[in-house]
């Protein structure tokens, strides 16, 4: 994690990423890591951790498969306006410049998609952003509104999606 981000409580939501320095637009923030699951199979995990990792394609996601091994990383927050985003698969960046203090967050529309034969994803959101959609689900990323506002951010196997549902 970018040595400008420490990991603190946000008072409302448990923890949270916090800059403690100021953030340039594009700066690398976070290297995600961890095992390669399936989706299926971190649809089994226990409920700490189950939604704790990062979907990197179709079908697998990336991050623990134990409560011992949470790390800074899993402590990035979802935001219906969001100062960051994903390049290729396990880089988080600033979409924007993130002023000390700041909690650092992103949308969960730019990674999440849903897979067959796993139950409908939907989670009540308490981001309280003036544009808050209230419900974070594993097709917001269909939204034309966010395709537009993330282009260039989304994980890359939703922005390849993306891409050539235009063609």
């Amino acid at each position: 994690m970018n040595p400008k981000l420490v990991i603190r409580d946000t008072k409302k939501y448990g923890k949270g990423v916090f800059a403690n320095k100021d953030i340039k637009k594009n700066e690398t923030l976070c290297v995600f890591g961890g095992h390669i699951k399936g989706i299926k199979e971190e649809s089994k995990l226990p409920s700490k951790i189950r939604d704790e990792g990062v979907q990197i394609s179709e079908n697998f996601s990336l991050g623990v498969i134990n409560e011992a091994e949470l790390e800074d990383a899993s402590y990035f927050n979802h935001s219906c306006d969001p100062n960051a985003g994903f390049k290729g698969q396990i880089l988080l960046v600033a979409m924007r410049k993130v002023g000390k203090g700041e909690q650092v967050t992103f949308d969960y529309a730019m990674a999440l998609s849903k897979v067959k034969g796993i139950k409908f994803y939907k989670i009540k959101c308490f981001c309280n952003a003036k544009r808050c959609r209230k419900f974070i689900t594993d097709n917001d990323w269909k939204n034309p509104i966010l395709r537009k506002k993330y282009n260039g951010f989304f994980q890359w196997y939703l922005q390849d999606k993306i891409i050539n549902s235009k063609k």
